[in-house]
């Protein structure tokens, strides 16, 4: 496989990825009462995290070299910076904060994963 092929998976994985980290965070007020309050565990938290980061750093920095758009790498880094910072302070800054940065992050990494794949494609045309 070329790096052209594989890249445009990643940030569909990236997209996935944020997208159901954001979908969790809006979801677990609502199931935590109920009988899927698994899902509001915080292994979940830290494995889309965990994801999510491997996959900025496969995608980030080949891509920039590619379109030569900052704001790619920014957002993706800022995405995931927001995540960390909501998954290591939640004690420190309560469940609410850490629902919103985490929300954030999330969709700051679909956004920059969504621009990646459209600078990407027009720059292998």
């Amino acid at each position: 496989m070329t790096t052209s092929i594989t890249r445009p998976h990643l940030d569909s994985a990236g997209i996935i990825l944020s997208t159901l980290c954001f979908l969790h965070c809006l979801a677990v007020p609502f199931i935590a009462t109920g009988a899927l309050i698994w899902m509001a565990s915080e292994t979940i938290h830290f494995g889309l995290t965990i994801s999510l980061a491997g996959i900025v750093m496969f995608v980030a920095w080949p891509s920039y070299q590619q379109h030569r758009r900052a704001v790619v790498p920014t957002l993706m880094g800022t995405g995931l910076i927001l995540l960390i910072i909501a998954l290591l302070s939640e004690e420190a800054m309560g469940e609410n904060v850490e629902t919103i940065l985490t929300s954030f992050g999330s969709v700051v990494l679909v956004v920059g994963h969504v621009l990646n794949h459209r600078l990407r494609r027009s720059c292998s045309v």
